[in-house]
Parts: structure tokens; sequence; C-alpha cells
């Protein structure tokens, strides 16, 4: 199922500009004429789709959602990969450590450190893997880049985390993190929060306040950190109709906007605050809220020349909200589960009790990550109960339903025949 679902996921990346109309062509067909000249790469596989398919899963996302797009699993589907995940989470940790370290260094260090084994793995397999996901040593300005700015309030968001003030609590000393969400048109933030760590579950009720407050945004601009790239959040965003959009690895003048305003918080408030003056994260939150109501959000910017809050108010009508009931649901994380015999599944080391029709099948629970009580047991897009944790002590003072009534099987004694003795009877009859 979770295949399924990173299928109907990569679908709805191709046919996102088209939901939200932000493909920039003048006409659906010239946006189609585009997309099915280009080859994608899935599951390892690379093709390209016709026009009459792209438009069939526009077609089943207005009708069925997120669930429409999601199609058969594949039998020749590529599982098997050469560098595990191990030696993959170290290739990230060198590149983010050393960011002109070369693929052969990092080849040398794998092979050193015993992530991989040199007659396993070849030098041109790490250089595909950096190639391929983009982490191939920076070399001076090689992109284009130019100014731009979106047309509309919530045309799009841009997210990222920055590292905040250190803090002391009970005399021991965290650091903090400033998670934030600004529109790009009106450069408003959307949302923010400090934390104690970077999550995605942070991240996503951040993200979820924002869209209750301010509406939907039609795309998401994010880094490439784990709290941004994650099944979780492509599910959420496919489900809410918002184009998920990653920068590339390395490429902090993408999200220049977002920088810029981490930099003015820096100058206008860490590096003139006095932290031993606060204690826990509600000071800081309390804090940085108060500078940014006076110095950002109703401050005239230097580029728009008008304040953020006012820039952002002038589209309010414009603003696509949803209901409070759908955002909740759209933000509930996804899990598949086999189903024991003993009626239960086994999540977060926690059992959860299921109906007993259940038993042996595959189910998809929803949840809120922030509340492991209760989980959702859903049949496509279709809620049908709660699941709680399994109550042993209730359970053993229940009756099962199908206990057997031995009563009616043996009344006497004397009913009883034995094998042998039954046999005679039969000969006695014949």
């Amino acid at each position: 199922m979770e295949k399924k679902q990173e299928k109907g996921i990569f679908r709805f990346s191709i046919i996102a500009p088209l939901v939200n109309q932000t493909h920039g062509f003048d006409t659906t067909e010239g946006y189609l004429d585009f997309v099915s000249s280009k080859t994608y790469s899935f599951e390892g596989v690379e093709r390209k789709y016709s026009k009459s398919c792209i438009r069939s899963w526009y077609t089943n996302y207005k009708k069925y959602g997120i669930e429409g797009l999601e199609g058969k699993i594949r039998s020749d589907c590529k599982s098997s990969r050469k560098l595990s995940l191990e030696a993959i989470e170290r290739i990230e940790e060198l590149r983010k450590q050393y960011p002109k370290i070369t693929g052969t260094a990092i080849y040398k260090k794998l092979i050193e450190e015993s992530f991989l084994l040199k007659q396993d793995v070849s030098l041109s397999t790490i250089h595909r893997y950096l190639k391929k996901n983009h982490l191939k040593a920076q070399e001076g300005c090689t992109v284009e880049r130019r100014m731009f700015e979106m047309e509309h309030v919530n045309d799009c968001w841009q997210a990222d985390t920055s590292y905040g003030p250190y803090l002391r609590i009970d005399n021991k000393k965290y650091r903090t993190y400033i998670l934030m969400f600004i529109d790009d048109k009106s450069r408003m933030i959307m949302g923010f929060d400090v934390f104690l760590s970077d999550t995605a579950i942070n991240m996503q009720s951040v993200f979820k306040n924002g869209v209750k407050t301010y509406g939907k945004p039609k795309r998401l601009f994010v880094d490439n950190g784990g709290p941004y790239e994650n099944k979780q959040l492509s599910y959420i965003c496919a489900t809410l109709g918002i184009e998920l959009i990653h920068a590339k690895p390395y490429t902090p003048e993408a999200k220049a906007k977002q920088e810029r305003l981490f930099r003015t918080i820096k100058d206008g408030w860490m590096n003139c605050t006095n932290w031993n003056e606060f204690t826990s994260l509600e000071d800081v939150k309390k804090s940085l809220s108060n500078f940014l109501q006076k110095e950002y959000i109703n401050k005239k910017h230097s580029v728009t020349k008008e304040t953020p809050n006012e820039r952002w108010h002038q589209e309010f009508k414009k603003v696509t909200f949803l209901s409070e009931t759908f955002i909740e649901e759209s933000f509930l994380h996804r899990e598949h589960h086999k189903v024991r015999n003993d009626r239960t599944i086994k999540f977060k080391n926690e059992f959860y009790e299921v109906p007993f029709k259940y038993v042996g099948q595959t189910i998809e629970t929803r949840y809120d990550p922030m509340n492991l009580e209760i989980l959702y047991l859903y049949e496509g897009n279709q809620k049908i109960c709660e699941i709680k944790k399994v109550d042993k002590v209730a359970n053993s003072k229940s009756k099962r339903k199908d206990r057997i009534d031995y009563s009616l099987v043996v009344n006497d004694e004397k009913d009883v025949l034995e094998m042998e003795e039954e046999k005679c009877i039969k000969l006695t009859m014949q």
C-alpha cells in the first residue's frame, strides 16, 4: 500500500500545476504538451507519459482526490540498492560537513569507516548517487538566477528553520530552533514557532496552524532537510492540493527571501538580547513575537514599500480557506499494519485493538502524531472507526462471541460412542 501512495504523490507532482492553475501556459493543452515531452524517473525507471494518461490523472484527482492517483503496484518494481541506508546517511553528513568534498574522497572515507566494501560497491556508484541527488560539489555560480515575485498572495509559501539562541533551563544549555513560514508575494509571516528540536512533527504543527489562519497556499517551497522531505509531508500537501517544491541542496540563494528574514531576526533581535533573562521557550517566543510585530510585520518593507500585513490583506478576499475538519484530517499521519490473530496491531511499541473482521488483513490507520492514544481506521478515504490501546484487564472479563456450548454437542456420557463400537453397529444394520 505504501508503494501505491508513493505513486499517487509522484503523479500529483506532475498535475499539481494543473490543479492550482500555476503552469504559466495559455491553455491546458499547452501544459500537457510540455509535460508529456519530458522524461520522468520513478522507482528507478525512466519513462515518458502521454497527454491522455496525464489528463486522466487530473480527472481522477478532481473526482476522488489523492486516492484517485494510486494505481496497482508493479510486479517488476526495483527494490534492491547497492548502498545501505547507513552509507547514504554518511554521504549526506560528509557533504554537509565538507561542501566541496569530491566523490572520490567520499568513496575512500566510506571504505575507511567500514560503511561499504570496495569489492561490493564501485566508485561510479557513488558518483551516480551524488549526481542523481544533486549532491555534487558546487564550483562557482553556474546557475542563472533572476529576481522574482509571485503574482498573488498565497501563490507560494516558503518555509525554513534557523538556529535560535542558546537557552539555559535548570542549569542546562539547549540550542533552540526557529521555524518560520512566509508568503512570497507579501513577505507576511504565515506562522512561526521556537522549539528545542528540529523535527517533521514540529514543522507540520506550524504549517497546520498557518493554513487554518491564512488559508491554503498553491505551492510550498522548502529545504531538503528531514523535517521538509518526508512521506507524511508529501501526502499532506497532495491531500490539500498543494504543490510541494524542494530547493536544490546547498543553494541557500534559492530561498533568498527566507534567508533575508532570518538575517533581520539575527541582526535586530538575537544579537542584541540578553538570553540570561529567559528561562523557558515561552519567554523566547514572546520576545521574538514582539520583535516581529514591531520591526517586521507592521513595518514598511525595503523592497515592496508596504508593510507585509497590509500587502497580504489587500488580497484577503482571493484567499482559499478550508474547513477546520478537512485540515485536521489532511494532517493525520498514515501507516499500514498487518492485523494479528488476536485482533491487534503494534504501533510505536504499543498494541491497539481493531474489529475482529480485519484479522489477517493489512489495514490503513491515520493518527495525530501529537496524540497517540487514538488511531483511526480508514478504508480508502472513509473513516471507519476509532482504534484504542488494548485494555488487557477488560478483555479478561469479556465473553467471546464465538464461544462453543459443548452441552449441545455431548449431553450425557451414555451418548458417546467409541469408533470401533460405531463400526459394529453399522455392520449389524447392514
